[in-house]
């Protein structure tokens, strides 16, 4: 019995020992993995804080819708010319890829990736630092259903919109197009650049916790701030009548060979623009595929040309408006004029006698431009082109406007008046004479050419209304060079440019080309600037066609495409004829 007593007294000893080595064991653990915890919570948190953030949290930016372009109908149907299309972006999280070969082969026969996009989808791939590596734009639906199909971890879409131009080039010089700069969407030329601002909108962003899985963690630290999407522009352009005079155009180019033109239409009482197309163009929705980029910029607005005869009843105004002449102020033409080594003719040579101002205009006699500037003296010639707004910009919105160049009239030779007074050595802009003309048609105010009637954004409504720029001219002065410019169509050169039916007024403009090193081409620009009716005039219209090769002056190509533009507005919106 003793011996059994002192048995069982070493084996409590024993495991006793064993318990307390045990014990110290979990609790030199217990530290480890308290002081494991403490290095990783407290001395390294912010590091491991920016390493989770790149794979286990994200800061998504949201893209805003980009605002849409509209035009309308006379009976005020909307359509968009520039609206968007929803695509998708495919894009990756570089350490969540367990294969990048693997993965590119299953998804190549897709996104159809050749091998040397491969290589470089492969670089991407293996970016093991990098949380986000984008891979390709615009995929459809059914290309995001098939990789979606083999569920290969890491790969990850996001809805992005393909700005589309539901018009194709009809519109092109007016919407410019949405181009990249290096990897940033950015509106090019045109309403796509003037209103980037407006249009594009503002991101917002959402940041939120994400499961291993990259899901959206319910609970965790979640926030978000909306997109603001983008304005939405609406024109004053008439969808119809843009479709009209753009084919007007295109075949009045190829029937006369031109190289190219430019035709805008304006009301002639507000400049509110109803259609403004130039040739050659381009098509928006492949921007890229033109033979040069010199088709982007808008003729109608940022090209400059001397304008010949149209430029005289310009200069007419200024010498009736300041009663230097009168419409039966004469003259005697003697087909020439001299200033010192220079000399002046008359188109053709023409000698035409005794004239008054009326003839001057119907028969587009230089000699007789030059005499009226002369009475009118170069510095009132001046003053009055500039507040005609030649010179300077209208400020119409949209780029690239130019102001054209009347510095020639700040030298004191007497040649450089009286080659501007038949519209040469100076420049000006299409944009300006349809403009200038207008003074003209509606009683003497230059009115500001406007594109856009309201943007809306964001549920605020910005609205354009005509706006008064100045008085140019006196009411009396606007008459009676109406009247004038009438007789120009019934009775001169401009004969070619009525449309039966109604009194028209204008002008026609056949101008030599300068050459760049000096002195003019053997090539020629075709102008008529004109509108109608007369008695309450609704329609001004510029046409320019360049370089034509078959018809010799402006009356037998540029006066009859006018006639076309007119004769197609006045019926469109219901113009009722002369009784």
């Amino acid at each position: 019995m003793a011996y059994s007593l002192i048995k069982n007294k070493s084996g409590q000893q024993t495991n006793s020992a064993r318990i307390k080595i045990l014990a110290v064991l979990f609790l030199l653990l217990g530290g480890l993995i308290i002081f494991r915890l403490f290095i990783l919570q407290i001395i390294k948190h912010s590091l491991y804080e920016q390493k989770a953030s790149g794979q286990h949290r994200i800061l998504k930016e949201l893209m805003p819708e980009r605002g849409k372009i509209y035009i309308s109908d006379k009976g005020g149907n909307l359509f968009n010319i520039a609206g968007n299309e929803e695509l998708y972006l495919l894009f990756a999280v570089p350490p969540e890829i367990e294969s990048a070969t693997a993965t590119i082969k299953a998804i190549s026969n897709i996104t159809g990736w050749e091998q040397k996009m491969q290589e470089k989808i492969f670089d991407q791939l293996n970016k093991v630092n990098d949380p986000y590596e984008p891979l390709m734009h615009y995929l459809s639906g059914e290309q995001k259903k098939q990789i979606d199909s083999l569920e290969i971890t890491g790969l990850y879409f996001s809805l992005e919109g393909k700005r589309i131009y539901q018009e194709g080039s009809a519109f092109a010089h007016l919407t410019g197009f949405l181009g990249y700069q290096e990897d940033e969407r950015v509106g090019q030329y045109g309403l796509e650049e003037y209103f980037e601002q407006k249009l594009r909108g503002t991101p917002g962003t959402l940041k939120s916790e994400k499961d291993p899985a990259g899901r959206l963690i319910g609970v965790g630290d979640f926030n978000i701030e909306s997109a603001k999407n983008g304005a939405d522009i609406y024109l004053t352009i008439d969808r119809f009548v843009q479709f009209k005079v753009c084919e007007i155009l295109k075949q009045a180019v190829k029937t006369y060979g031109a190289n190219g033109g430019s035709i805008i239409v304006e009301q002639s009482k507000t400049g509110e623009l109803l259609a403004m197309c130039s040739e050659p163009s381009f098509n928006a929705n492949n921007y890229s595929q033109v033979e040069s980029i010199d088709v982007y910029p808008n003729p109608a607005i940022s090209a400059v040309y001397e304008p010949g005869s149209v430029f005289k009843p310009i200069i007419m105004a200024a010498a009736l408006d300041t009663n230097s002449v009168s419409p039966e102020t004469t003259y005697e033409d003697k087909g020439f004029l001299i200033f010192g080594k220079d000399k002046i003719t008359n188109a053709a040579n023409n000698v035409y006698g005794i004239s008054n101002m009326i003839q001057v205009l119907e028969k587009s006699i230089n000699t007789g431009a030059v005499f009226a500037a002369q009475k009118t003296g170069r510095l009132n010639v001046k003053k009055y082109l500039e507040d005609f707004g030649f010179g300077s910009k209208l400020g119409i919105d949209l780029p690239e406007e130019v102001t054209g160049n009347i510095s020639a009239l700040d030298k004191k030779g007497e040649i450089y008046l009286a080659t501007a007074s038949f519209g040469q050595g100076i420049s000006v802009s299409p944009l300006q004479m349809v403009a200038a003309f207008s003074v003209i048609a509606n009683g003497g105010i230059l009115q500001q050419p406007y594109i856009v009637k309201k943007i809306i954004a964001n549920e605020e409504t910005e609205q354009t209304s005509p706006q008064e720029i100045r008085r140019v001219i006196s009411q009396n002065t606007s008459n009676t060079l109406k009247a004038m410019l009438v007789s120009v169509v019934k009775n001169g050169h401009a004969k070619t440019a009525q449309v039966n039916g109604y009194d028209v007024g204008g002008k026609t403009g056949t101008a030599q080309i300068p050459g760049a090193g000096g002195g003019y081409l053997n090539a020629y620009n075709h102008t008529f600037v004109g509108f109608a009716p007369v008695i309450n005039t609704k329609f001004t219209v510029f046409v320019l066609l360049k370089r034509p090769t078959r018809g010799r002056f402006a009356e037998s190509t540029a006066a009859p495409t006018f006639a076309q533009v007119m004769s197609f507005l006045l019926n469109y919106y219901q113009v009722a004829p002369l009784e």
